[in-house]
């Protein structure tokens, strides 16, 4: 930022105005990682603030200043000045310099990076509240810097939340976190600025960015230290120097350069430094759990040697009892667990080590993972299936369905093998097929993030496909007489027979038989003659199941003919119903049969 633009560059600013003006914000200062680092961004920062101070010639001192170096009066003309002897140095002068400039640098040393511990430092990284410097009066300002892991995704709560809620609720403290964001990361387009917490009730201000490092973190903080006055500076980072392929010492480094960075902007910050959770579900999890670990096991003395009395670094455990297989919902994020865990162990430090506020109870609550929203699920028949409709909840990364027949013949709740993957964010469908028609089924869709199954919806019932097939034509008898056939129905999957014995008695005529041929007619049919003999009459005009003595006698599955049985009758009445799974469909036109005499 040009020094030009700054409101107090020349007095007053434009206006008049006599408000005060906002901290001026440093530049950004280059990572630090030894004294001599430390000292050149300090140098820096006064300079930088040297440059904001009003000029010396505004007001009356600088009235006067400009009088005694010389200024002529009104209408006269300046006195010569007298020629200045140039200054050379003695080489004791030169030792006397050189003894100086050393007693400053550790001064300077001491004021920006804590207690001077030549070659470490044999005291505790966590000293009890007794040396600890005492928590501020009033409201309580906390930055919490990381990475993914401490911004969060979409529907998460995360750790952040944890804490807040456990120092303002458990421990009845003024809390006010502080920082450049407040946004999630979206989690299925990898965009920031989202803002789909699973609780938004809380103070949502934090410094981390998802995929940030260490060495990353701390090339920003000193600035974010500077506008936003943390009294607690919380730094969990270090697993994306590892994720690239660097080693333990290089997170380590960035640490380092974490806290030597903010402490130039403020130099009685308290820090308290995370460990690195486990990660898990990768072909190369060994090597790299193995290097998070060395990172823990290094990150103690780390601490010790950068503690300082007026500015305390402890270190959280919050690798301690964390299970990456139940931790975490894909292999390096923490589910809602993972988060409680890491937020206890915060909580548990600056308590302990800090004296602020107080630990978390034990033993951690139960507490719920996966998306906490429950889709709002439509059914509808889609052409022999059941598409299902929803909108996207927040956090979900895919979701799966589960089916229970209700009736007939009811079954148990399965879930389907399918996977609806969550994209974008638009209508999400499910095309659920081989369902039996006529059934009532009741459907339940599921989110997920990653591998932690969140809360289903509420069931969404429907009947399959009840539209009834049409009834079979051309039903007649073969012409053998031996069975029933009839015409293909294409909505039909079996078909059942129905059949009632026609009253017959000598005289009668057969309904709907062919009419007799002239006498002596060549190829009169001897069954059509004989039927003619025999008087045979239906009960009544009307089909089944409606109609007097009609029964069920048989289902034909995959075919379209029916073996003709009289059992000892002289004639029967037949019609076809066309079924599909459990829906009743139409009924044929009944035709009669007489068994010859």
């Amino acid at each position: 930022m040009s020094t030009d633009d700054e409101p107090g560059a020349s007095g007053t600013p434009s206006g008049g105005s006599d408000r005060p003006q906002p901290r001026p914000v440093p530049p950004p200062l280059p990572s630090a990682s030894g004294p001599a680092a430390r000292l050149r961004a300090a140098a820096s920062l006064r300079g930088h603030e040297r440059r904001l101070r009003p000029a010396a010639d505004s007001g009356a001192d600088g009235a006067a200043a400009a009088g005694a170096a010389g200024t002529p009066e009104r209408g006269g003309a300046a006195a010569p000045r007298p020629a200045r002897r140039r200054w050379q140095p003695t080489s004791l002068g030169l030792f006397g310099i050189m003894l100086a400039t050393m007693c400053v640098t550790l001064l300077l040393i001491q004021a920006f990076a804590g207690t001077f511990r030549p070659g470490g430092s044999d005291s505790a990284s966590e000293p009890g509240p007794e040396g600890a410097a005492p928590p501020p009066a009033g409201t309580v300002r906390v930055m919490i810097a990381g990475d993914s892991i401490s911004q969060g995704s979409s529907g998460d709560y995360t750790w952040r939340y944890r804490l807040w809620k456990h120092l303002t609720e458990d421990s009845g403290l003024n809390i006010d976190f502080v920082g450049p964001y407040d946004d999630l990361l979206a989690v299925n387009s990898g965009d920031p600025g989202d803002h789909h917490y699973a609780d938004p009730d809380f103070d949502t201000a934090h410094a981390s960015i998802w995929g940030a490092s260490a060495g990353e973190i701390a090339e920003a903080i000193g600035e974010q230290v500077a506008e936003y006055r943390p009294d607690y500076l919380l730094v969990m980072a270090g697993t994306n120097e590892l994720v690239r392929g660097g080693e333990a010492d290089d997170a380590l480094n960035g640490i380092r350069d974490v806290v030597d960075t903010a402490r130039v902007a403020q130099g009685d910050i308290r820090f308290v430094i995370g460990e690195l959770t486990p990660v898990r579900g990768g072909a190369g999890d060994e090597a790299m759990n193995a290097r998070i670990a060395q990172f823990n096991a290094a990150l103690p003395e780390v601490a010790a040697q950068l503690d300082g009395e007026e500015s305390p670094v402890a270190v959280a455990r919050t690798a301690d009892g964390y299970d990456a297989a139940e931790d975490n919902w894909d292999p390096a994020h923490p589910n809602a667990r993972g988060e409680l865990k890491i937020a206890a162990a915060f909580a548990d430090t600056l308590a302990s080590a800090l004296d602020l506020g107080d630990p978390y109870p034990r033993p951690l609550p139960e507490v719920e993972v996966g998306p906490r929203e429950r889709p709002q699920v439509a059914a509808a028949n889609d052409g022999g299936a059941v598409t299902l409709t929803w909108d996207p909840v927040p956090g979900a990364t895919h979701y799966r369905v589960l089916q229970q027949r209700l009736s007939p013949d009811p079954d148990e709740l399965v879930q389907l093998p399918m996977d609806i993957p969550a994209a974008g964010e638009g209508e999400l469908t499910a095309r659920v097929e081989n369902l039996l028609s006529g059934a009532r089924y009741e459907f339940i869709v599921r989110p997920y993030k990653g591998g932690d199954a969140g809360l289903g919806s509420e069931a969404v019932r429907i009947a399959a496909d009840e539209e009834p097939p049409a009834a079979p034509e051309w039903v007649r008898v073969n012409t053998e007489g031996t069975h029933l056939v009839w015409a293909a129905v294409p909505e039909a999957g079996h078909f059942e027979i129905w059949r009632r014995p026609l009253d017959c008695s000598p005289g009668s005529s057969v309904r709907g038989a062919p009419p007799d041929p002239p006498a002596g007619a060549a190829g009169s049919p001897s069954g059509a003659g004989a039927a003619a003999e025999r008087r045979c009459e239906p009960a009544d005009e009307d089909g089944p199941p409606d109609g007097e003595g009609w029964v069920s006698v048989g289902l034909v599955d995959g075919d379209r003919r029916w073996p003709i049985a009289t059992d000892g009758e002289a004639g029967y009445e037949f019609a076809v119903r066309s079924h599909r799974d459990y829906v009743e469909g139409a009924v044929s036109d009944p035709v009669e049969f007489v068994t010859p005499e």
